[in-house]
């Protein structure tokens, strides 16, 4: 189970709303290649990260496509890890910002970055597809910086296309005027499946909801298994015991 290979921690963050002060959660969650729940696992990235967000970083997959989702009750459930009493009932008015670094070498053909892809749950009328109503890309076409980490948000100017690529850009304010009642079923960040040897790198994800709670995700390695450590403790104890 994806849930089960998170690490999670919970930290309570004080934040002001007016002139009155409430408690809000961040919850960080460790992601790691297993937890794709579809297509190519990405590469790992080691010793380079993001400040803030760890050692490592993804890198992008030899061959094929890599995405990772925050979805609603399917593919490990994520987004009830992220915003466990808002994920229900989460529709996009409920965002407040969505950001995430990524880093492009500088060899990487222009218009090649991860995306973001938000997808709206279904409701039985106009549905695009059977598992989601719509679905809204961001701008990563646009990405230009290389060789360094660079935040794209939607506090900076990041966009959003309805259907793919095929529709009209919107900004953030305009999706969520547009389209603010649709309840959320993912946010994905992704690579393209014609991409392959795409190597650009990324970390950082941040939803923020606009309660204030935070959901904060740290894409990282395969991790070391459970209990490898305590093992190897309780062997070296044993040897010790019987050379006593």
């Amino acid at each position: 189970m994806m849930k089960k290979a998170m690490m999670i921690l919970v930290v309570a963050a004080l934040m002001a709303i007016g002139p009155v002060s409430a408690m809000a959660v961040v919850t960080t969650i460790n992601v790691y290649p297993t937890d794709v729940p579809d297509e190519t696992m990405p590469r790992s990235n080691m010793g380079d990260a993001p400040s803030g967000f760890g050692q490592d970083s993804w890198q992008g997959p030899a061959t094929g496509k890599t995405n990772w989702h925050a979805r609603y009750l399917a593919d490990g459930d994520a987004l009830s890890t992220l915003f466990p009493a808002d994920a229900a009932t989460m529709t996009v008015a409920d965002l407040a910002s969505i950001s995430y670094f990524t880093k492009r070498p500088a060899a990487t053909p222009a218009g090649r970055d991860w995306w973001i892809q938000v997808y709206t749950r279904p409701t039985g009328s106009g549905d695009k597809s059977s598992w989601y109503h719509d679905r809204f890309i961001n701008n990563y076409a646009s990405h230009t910086e290389t060789d360094a980490w660079t935040q794209y948000s939607t506090d900076s100017g990041m966009t959003f296309q309805s259907n793919g690529l095929g529709g009209s850009v919107m900004t953030f304010s305009e999706f969520v005027t547009n389209h603010g009642t649709e309840l959320i079923e993912m946010i994905s960040v992704q690579t393209n499946s014609g991409w392959d040897g795409f190597d650009g790198y990324l970390d950082g994800l941040v939803i923020t909801l606009t309660n204030g709670e935070v959901g904060r995700v740290n894409f990282e390695p395969v991790p070391e298994p459970a209990g490898l450590g305590l093992l190897g403790i309780g062997l070296l104890a044993m040897r010790k015991r019987r050379r006593a």
